[in-house]
């Protein structure tokens, strides 16, 4: 049988994953340490022991016929809406990382002052589908709070589709608070935003995480479930094993969702990483890795369930080649595989530890070249050109003609930043490296930025939420 790397797991390998998954979730179950979660499970016929939870065939497969497979996220901008489950990549920035690397000083830890000018910029950069939530941790502000004012951040800064908090209980209800009086009840006609939930691997979830999954669902709002095995450590080094676990725990956290809510939205995935045996640190790109992202897209088509793949994911600590190339293998093959969301498309450096500015831009334009690829060829006499070519005939050319006019600034992708100008332009210094160029551009994008309009009494309902909280 020829090998297709480009979908990794056959029938056979799919069924035989689903069913290791299936006999993890009956004979080995899922901690569920909160009591809300497990009452529920009680009421509805799971076996519990403690906090441990196990689930039937059949209890897996009436949850998934509840769960969509297609839906769409609102925008207050409509011409933001973002579409799930019809194959297109959404691209959402980085999440959660503690520490920037800046040009000038290096690491240093991330300031509110910075997660409002990201926020901007995930709002100024034409790629990014969604504004994320933890773009970084500012450590200026108490942990306890600094979700309210992430939240309002992205909500003033940008139109665009934003991603809530799923902080625990607290953090969902606030967000949950805060995009109703943006939206209203409109909010539960069609979702407006999503939040990110972990595993606690192997087989577990944490309270926080599972109030997060039980809020969001309360309130008809997407989870993005994430299971977090770390291949070698938290999870099988094997990625079958891998895969199978990862399975496990997903299917258990949308059995619980659609306890809560029937018809819950949900995405499933995550980016797949490793135990580098050599350092004992986290390895977020490698070839292993895509193969999983690959795999685990083939998963969730399986299941009918909305994707999330990786993103512009890096070991390298700063913007370098490193950076750009294990950045555009985690990005294509999550693209090319038909992912429909893709977090950390913008800004990752470190292995999650790290955001950079000047990679946010790069990687926006890594995800405008990306996606460019993926656009269908059309065939048809205007494209197949037989007149044109026809008129010029042999021997010229096809520069001035009008076919080539009509079309030359839009048949080919332009770079915004990536270097076009030549050999002799850089020899004689008239070109800057890209990485200054990048500064600049996140630079005037930032002094260019106008928050979006926004009802004055609305501004002030949240402006008022923040403070009741904070």
């Amino acid at each position: 049988m020829i090998h297709n790397p480009l979908l990794p797991l056959s029938d056979s390998d799919l069924e035989r994953i689903h069913q290791t998954s299936l006999k993890l979730l009956a004979r080995v179950g899922v901690d569920f340490p909160l009591p809300a979660a497990l009452d529920l499970f009680k009421k509805h016929g799971f076996s519990t022991d403690g906090s441990r939870v196990t689930f039937s065939e059949q209890q897996v497969n009436d949850a998934l016929a509840t769960t969509p497979s297609h839906f769409v996220l609102q925008a207050r901008n409509p011409d933001r809406h973002v579409s799930m489950g019809d194959g297109r990549t959404a691209f959402v920035p980085g999440y959660g990382a503690p520490f920037l690397i800046d040009l000038q000083q290096g690491r240093r830890p991330a300031t509110l002052e910075d997660y409002h000018n990201l926020a901007s910029l995930a709002h100024e950069l034409p790629t990014m589908d969604i504004s994320g939530h933890l773009l970084v941790e500012p450590g200026d502000v108490p942990a306890e709070t600094a979700h309210l004012h992430m939240l309002l951040a992205n909500i003033e800064h940008s139109d665009k589709v934003f991603m809530g908090s799923s902080e625990g209980e607290h953090g969902a209800r606030h967000t949950m608070e805060m995009a109703h009086i943006l939206f209203g009840d409109a909010m539960f006609e069609s979702p407006v935003t999503l939040g990110l939930v972990n595993s606690l691997s192997p087989l577990g979830y944490a309270p926080a995480m599972l109030e997060a999954i039980m809020e969001y669902a309360r309130w008809r709002q997407v989870i993005i479930i994430s299971p977090g095995p770390t291949s070698g450590s938290t999870g099988p080094i094997s990625a079958a094993g891998d895969l199978a676990l990862s399975l496990a725990e997903g299917l258990a956290a949308i059995v619980l969702a659609q306890l809560v809510q029937p018809g819950a939205a949900v995405i499933y995935g995550n980016s797949g990483v490793h135990m580098d045996m050599r350092t004992g640190g986290l390895a977020i790109s490698s070839p292993e890795a895509v193969a999983k992202i690959r795999a685990r897209m083939q998963l969730a088509r399986h299941f009918g369930l909305p994707a999330r793949g990786g993103g512009a994911l890096t070991d390298a600590n700063t913007v370098d080649a490193q950076a750009g190339f294990e950045s555009m293998l985690n990005l294509f093959v999550t693209v090319e595989a038909g992912a429909d969301l893709s977090l950390h498309a913008g800004g990752i450096l470190s292995s999650f530890l790290a955001f950079s500015y000047e990679k946010f831009v790069l990687d926006d334009e890594l995800c405008s070249l990306v996606r460019r690829s993926q656009r269908p060829l059309i065939v048809d006499d205007d494209t197949l050109a037989y007149d044109v070519i026809e008129r010029v005939g042999p021997g010229n050319d096809f520069l001035s003609d009008d076919h080539t006019l009509k079309r030359c600034r839009s048949e080919y992708w332009l770079p915004e930043l990536s270097d076009r100008n030549g050999l002799s332009a850089w020899v004689a210094g008239d070109t800057a490296d890209i990485v200054s160029k990048a500064r600049q551009r996140w630079q005037h994008l930032l002094a260019a930025h106008e928050d979006p309009p926004l009802h004055p009494t609305i501004r002030r309902q949240l402006h008022d939420y923040v403070a009741r909280n904070t």
